[in-house]
């Protein structure tokens, strides 16, 4: 839903003709929302149910194991660097 439509349902103190123009622009944005997950719905079954043809590619197995060690070396740098933070904290409160 828009911000001005949550803004004008949240509002007190207006007219039954408002209210009615509320009520009616809500019930179309429920509607076109509604319609959007749908689609949306639909869309994930579709990706969900192709075969994942590339599996074995050597390239996909290469990029994978690229991003496992770039994981792992991030990870440790951080962790050094953690443990580097927490020496010289220690250092200091001593």
């Amino acid at each position: 839903m828009s911000n001005e439509l949550i803004a004008k349902l949240r509002r007190e103190n207006q007219s039954e003709r408002t209210d009615l123009a509320v009520t009616k622009e809500a019930a179309d944005e429920i509607e076109r929302l509604g319609q959007d997950l749908e689609r949306y719905r639909k869309a994930l079954e579709e990706i969900r149910d192709h075969p994942f043809e590339q599996s074995n590619s050597p390239r996909l197995t290469d990029q994978l194991w690229h991003f496992v060690r770039w994981s792992k070396a991030t990870a440790r740098t951080a962790l050094e660097r953690s443990n580097d933070n927490g020496k010289s904290t220690r250092t200091d409160k001593r």
